[in-house]
């Protein structure tokens, strides 16, 4: 016997004579940020210097390279189950830009108490990180963070970003909800119409909510998607449905999987390029440089 299997057999147990505390574990399952099992040591990364978050109880502080950059900050969002380090291969050609490259662990993620959140939970951290640094010029979210971080950069009242790049994102929370295994339990349409249910109650919002395109339709931010077509976890049409829906983006193809791409020099090297001509390009109306052939 797996414990995968004595999992899966205890909550149909429990889901046949309290169907709501069934819900609830698998709410906590779907919730879960340590899927992996990670939970790193608390160790200031090479280079970095610790900063101060303002505002928010999950996130009390984050990490910047480049202290000194007088270019503005660029702001690095990990995906859920994940932490921080998983976009440090995107700090030296930021830094290069000289920007501040600022990056933290999201709420019960990476060396943060606890092993669930909540969307809303992730999404008000960024906003306070953004509200900290004060001077964010180009954001980068893998996965799900992209959700969080669209949904704050549209809630934020100070100076938006100059341009984003979204990396590997699912289109909404509702579509990973409707994809997801169930983490070993046997999942029926009425336990996941019962998470719908749980999420709304812990989220303070419906699940609905969480659509990228819906949350970034007001935003005129140039917006680069970068997707694996042969993405395992999050599928290729998902990118192609945030690139299509919202007002300034375009998807590019970039091979190695959900969390390799991350790793690959290809992507880095067009994090900084498009990067360098939006910030080139100033505040004023945008060029559409991507559109022109330049990336």
């Amino acid at each position: 016997m797996t414990s995968r299997w004595l999992r899966r057999c205890a909550h149909a147990a429990v889901g046949a004579v309290a169907p709501s505390v069934a819900v609830r574990w698998a709410t906590d399952a779907f919730s879960s940020t340590r899927t992996y099992g990670l939970r790193p040591d608390d160790v200031l990364p090479l280079g970095a210097a610790h900063f101060a978050v303002r505002g928010d109880e999950d996130v009390t502080d984050g990490f910047a390279w480049n202290e000194g950059g007088g270019e503005g900050s660029a702001l690095l969002v990990h995906g859920w189950a994940a932490n921080s380090s998983s976009m440090h291969s995107l700090v030296p050609p930021l830094r290069g830009l000289g920007l501040r490259v600022a990056a933290f662990d999201g709420p019960a993620h990476g060396v943060r108490k606890g092993d669930q959140a909540t969307m809303t939970q992730y999404t008000r951290s960024v906003g306070a990180v953004l509200d900290t640094l004060g001077d964010v010029r180009v954001v980068v979210a893998h996965s799900l963070g992209g959700i969080a971080a669209i949904g704050a950069v549209a809630a934020y009242t100070g100076r938006r970003p100059q341009c984003a790049v979204l990396v590997a994102p699912p289109a909404s929370l509702g579509d990973v909800l409707e994809r997801w295994d169930g983490g070993g339990l046997r999942l029926t349409r009425s336990l996941v119409e019962g998470i719908y249910g749980e999420l709304h109650r812990r989220n303070g919002v419906p699940v609905s909510h969480w659509d990228l395109v819906a949350l970034g339709a007001s935003l005129d931010l140039p917006t680069l998607v970068l997707h694996d077509p042969d993405d395992a976890m999050v599928p290729y049409g998902d990118a192609r449905k945030v690139a299509a829906g919202l007002k300034d983006a375009r998807l590019v193809d970039q091979a190695g999987g959900h969390m390799g791409i991350l790793m690959s020099r290809d992507v880095a090297s067009l994090v900084s390029r498009f990067a360098a001509q939006h910030l080139a390009a100033g505040d004023g109306p945008h060029t559409h440089l991507h559109r022109e052939g330049i990336v």
